[in-house]
């Protein structure tokens, strides 16, 4: 438990150094929006998959429960990650910002790689580590559309959605 402690903590100081060094402040006011967009997603999958889990955060010394975790992700992670992310996304080359998003996919995936071998994370209902890699490709995309065409990203949420909720066999009676 001590292990994923301190995996918890030097995550969340490593986004906070991260930034203070890449974020765009003088601009926050442009990611805002993507910001809540992914947070609300991220609550939304909480509420949806509450009797259905697909990942789940054992507890460590200090956070006891799952729904810790999710809040801590929504509410600082993932939009500290998305301020961010598109502070520093390339304005050049399609091929630029293809490798950009690859590279964050990279960076989420191998830190739920070591998530999961510390027994920070664990999986359920079919889902595993390399759908979460293909799922993170999906968010880093979406977020990126998001940002210049907000409804385009959102049909696209849904309909991801769905297919989640289809594929890993969600009855609605599961759901919160």
């Amino acid at each position: 438990m001590l292990d994923i402690l301190i995996f918890r903590l030097v995550f969340l100081l490593a986004i906070m150094i991260a930034l203070f060094f890449f974020g765009d402040w003088k601009n926050l006011k442009k990611y805002y929006p993507t910001m809540l967009f992914v947070m609300v997603v991220n609550l939304t999958v909480s509420l949806l998959t509450y009797h259905h889990v697909l990942w789940n955060f054992p507890p460590d010394y200090l956070v006891k429960t799952n729904t810790v975790v999710e809040m801590l992700n929504s509410y600082f992670a993932l939009p500290a990650t998305v301020f961010i992310y598109l502070s520093n996304f390339p304005s050049s080359k399609t091929t630029h910002q293809c490798v950009y998003m690859a590279f964050w996919v990279l960076i989420y995936s191998v830190i739920e790689l070591i998530d999961y071998i510390i027994g920070g994370i664990t999986y359920q209902n079919g889902w595993s580590w390399k759908i979460s890699t293909l799922f993170d490709f999906a968010i880093f995309s979406f977020t990126r559309i998001h940002y210049s065409r907000p409804l385009l990203a959102w049909i696209l949420t849904f309909f991801l959605g769905t297919i989640i909720l289809i594929l890993f066999n969600f009855d609605s009676a599961e759901m919160k």
